[in-house]
């Protein structure tokens, strides 16, 4: 913030302020002591100056959100703490899904059981992260579905999946538990009135999004527009918008 150009005081600074009528004798009486008038005066702008208390410093942006903030790690400005609840546990799902697999690949005893272990637990791995990164980046409507939920409910049901299938195994049992937790953790937080609040303000589909920008089909664009005036005097436009000559017939 600048400081403001206008001070009191005299115009030119080498200057000394000259004396009011009433110091020269025999002069019109002077009219009483006033407040100096504002003149212009630079000051440059110093970005170390301090401000005393109660004076306007100008607007003060919030920080931009941390790495913690913004993929969930910690509660963020604007974002409810259920969600930041749901992220938490997407994070804990995706770890036990990640150590179920490695496990899986190090206790494999034929081909078929690797490949299907391998294939079951990138895809628990990569539904996670996409869940994630939807509710981070607040992008729940951009999968094309008209409910938000119903991609949650997706990802929710391929780690729930691999959570039951690692339960027949004792090495994964306790990492498909942790799955079980925070899928059913995630589910009943999803339901939560703010958890519904954000998914309704910020996931909107993005069909919505372009039809709240355009007119509806059918719907007059300029019936709510300023009626133009009419060129020929004693003529009023047409409800449309356009216009034709006095006595002609009206556009079709």
């Amino acid at each position: 913030m600048t400081n403001s150009p206008y001070t009191s005081g005299p115009a030119d600074h080498g200057r000394p302020p000259q004396p009011g009528p009433a110091a020269h004798p025999g002069g019109p009486t002077a009219a009483p002591a006033g407040p100096a008038p504002l003149s212009f005066q630079y000051q440059p702008h110093d970005p170390r100056a301090t401000f005393a208390p109660g004076q306007p410093a100008g607007p003060v942006l919030p920080p931009p959100p941390t790495f913690a903030q913004r993929w969930g790690f910690t509660g963020a400005d604007g974002r409810p703490r259920q969600v930041t609840v749901i992220l938490q546990s997407l994070w804990l799902g995706l770890a036990a899904a990640v150590l179920a697999l490695v496990i899986g690949l190090a206790a494999a005893s034929g081909a078929f059981s690797l490949a299907a272990g391998l294939a079951l637990g990138l895809l628990a791995a990569a539904a996670s992260l996409i869940l994630i990164w939807a509710f981070a980046r607040e992008r729940l409507g951009r999968f094309g579905l008209q409910n938000p939920r119903h991609p949650v409910y997706i990802g929710l049901g391929i780690l729930a999946l691999n959570a039951l299938v690692g339960l027949f195994s004792v090495w994964k049992f306790v990492p498909a538990l942790v799955q079980l937790a925070a899928a059913a953790l995630v589910l009943v937080l999803l339901f939560t009135r703010p958890a519904r609040a954000w998914l309704r303000d910020r996931n909107q589909p993005r069909k919505e999004k372009e039809e709240e920008r355009r007119p509806l089909p059918g719907e007059d664009y300029l019936a709510g527009q300023p009626q133009q005036q009419s060129p020929w005097p004693g003529t009023q436009p047409p409800p449309g918008g356009g216009y034709h000559a006095p006595g002609g017939n009206p556009p079709r």
